[in-house]
């Protein structure tokens, strides 16, 4: 990874010295990050990162502590630098590592070509499926400082390729990509591979200030083929130090079918998002289970407001919600944006003769945005689980404390 920033440095010089050859100067500024670009934008570099420090404290029954002994801790949940640009306006790259907690992973690594005929845009590389408004929204930018449960089923960043496109001035859009699971290594050898699709609309869109509003709908579907490889989902409450109270092992799975449905609402300073996931597993006759299709799945529903008067902002690009911008920030007379926020969730990994358990969250945020930069995070978590580890007829319970010391920029 020493070799990444004399790399860096490298494409900076070069931008630089075909500025001068051109007589086409740049211009350096800071808007949310570092940017160099050109006057006509064809070529144009930002840099940015992010910090987010997290503090959890426990408290869980004994049925659980038996099993799951918890603890009170602290960690870098993500420490991430990036650099993404445009070069000669029609290829686009991204470059993004993160050294939490004490490694180098790979996240967002790709090129891409945009301006295609009918297409529309191309990318190739490492970055995430197009599947759930929730897991599309940036980490910086989510409600509370974890996502949902039904992130267990969603996909996160694999190799591979994706097609897309924004149709009547981005009121409809559709994403599909096939790709190899690398679980953040960067090298994938075999045979299993995810095809995924997702489209949202807008039926009602009207990002004024004074009268912001937005309805979104959305709808996914992915196709995993497994190789027979056993498949495990293990699942932890909505704070990143908690247990993993429930783990659903599939033997000799085959293939899996994903579908998502996914709302959300903007009215102003209120807003509500919800999505809903059900996976249909497939195993092999050999697997030695009652049936060969086991279908589980998992919803959530959140609801949010300022209380000194900002709104969520929608990315139409994305289908996902982006950066906040306070009215007015904190320091010099301002007091930041304060929002409140409530969650519900739940899933089931229950179905005929596999039994890996319930759990059901409610979730209960505050943040304080000092700034577009700087936000401060604190959520409650209640969490109640029925089933775990295989083990029948027992029930459970914790609360969980965590607070998010975050920059991002």
């Amino acid at each position: 990874m020493k070799k990444l920033f004399p790399l860096l440095l490298f494409v900076l010089l070069s931008i630089f010295s075909y500025s001068q050859n051109d007589n086409n100067h740049f211009n350096i500024y800071w808007k949310n990050g570092l940017i160099i670009e050109n006057a006509d934008k064809s070529f144009s570099i930002k840099t940015g990162g992010r910090i987010q420090y997290d503090v959890m404290l426990i408290n869980q029954s004994d049925s659980l502590e038996k099993y799951f002994p918890a603890y009170n801790g602290s960690e870098f949940r993500r420490a991430r630098l990036y650099t993404k640009g445009t070069l000669y306006k029609n290829v686009k790259f991204k470059f993004q590592v993160d050294f939490a907690p004490g490694k180098v992973v790979l996240k967002d690594v790709y090129i891409q070509l945009v301006k295609i005929p009918v297409i529309g845009n191309f990318r190739v590389g490492h970055f995430k499926e197009p599947f759930g408004m929730e897991m599309n929204t940036s980490s910086n930018f989510i409600t509370m400082m974890e996502r949902p449960l039904t992130n267990r089923f969603d996909f996160d960043r694999s190799l591979g390729f994706m097609f897309y496109n924004h149709l009547s001035n981005k009121r409809l859009s559709w994403f599909a990509g096939y790709f190899y699971p690398d679980h953040n290594n960067g090298i994938y050898s075999g045979n299993k591979y995810d095809v995924t699709f997702r489209m949202f609309g807008l039926p009602l869109y009207h990002n004024v200030n004074d009268k912001y509003q937005i309805i979104h709908l959305g709808a996914g579907y992915s196709y995993q083929y497994f190789d027979n490889e056993t498949k495990s989902y293990k699942t932890r409450p909505e704070a990143h130090l908690a247990p993993k109270y429930l783990n659903l092992t599939i033997n000799e799975p085959e293939h899996c079918s994903s579908f998502k449905g996914e709302v959300a609402l903007v009215l102003g300073s209120f807003s509500f998002e919800s999505e809903y996931t059900t996976t249909g597993i497939n195993v092999s006759p050999t697997a030695g289970y009652n049936k060969n299709n086991y279908t589980f799945d998992s919803y959530f529903a959140t609801v949010s407001l300022f209380i000194t008067g900002e709104h969520k902002n929608y990315n139409a690009s994305k289908g996902a919600f982006s950066r906040l911008s306070p009215i007015k920030n904190f320091g010099n007379g301002g007091t930041g944006a304060v929002e409140i926020a409530l969650r519900y969730s739940n899933i089931n990994l229950n179905n005929d003769d596999i039994s890996a358990g319930e759990m059901a969250n409610i979730t209960a945020g505050l943040n304080w945005y000092l700034n577009p930069a700087t936000k401060f995070a604190f959520n409650y978590i209640h969490s109640t689980v029925n089933g775990f580890a295989q083990i029948q007829d027992i029930e459970g319970s914790s609360d969980i404390y965590q607070m998010r010391f975050q920059i991002t920029f």
